[in-house]
């Protein structure tokens, strides 16, 4: 995870087809160990977006922020290594992250994980 002055965040966001069933997408935050699982990419990255903005909005309002940053385990970091970039809709970008001040998100395209 990358931070700009100021506390903003960068997140990285690997995509890939579920491992239980290929037929439905896997959005993973790679900075904090989060996954939206859904039939089709745009609405795993916005699932994804939402639970995020859920899970900082609760630990800031419980003072545990310090906490939930685990970085993912380091096979898909490897993963994150051989995959393409990936450029989602305008709809999708739009949706934003509420509550914290994230910066960007970077998205990549790892096909099978």
């Amino acid at each position: 995870m990358s931070h700009e002055p100021g506390g903003v965040l960068h997140l990285t966001f690997l995509i890939y087809k579920s491992e239980d069933n290929p037929k439905r997408y896997t959005v993973h935050c790679l900075e904090l160990d989060v996954v939206a699982v859904e039939s089709n990419r745009p609405r795993a990255i916005i699932l994804l977006k939402e639970l995020i903005t859920d899970l900082l909005n609760t630990a800031s309002a419980d003072g545990t922020l310090d906490q939930i940053f685990t970085p993912a385990p380091s096979k898909y970091w490897k993963v994150l290594a051989h995959a393409k970039p990936y450029d989602p809709s305008e709809k999708v970008r739009r949706h934003r992250i509420k509550g914290m001040p994230v910066y960007g998100v970077n998205y990549a395209w790892a096909g099978a994980c």
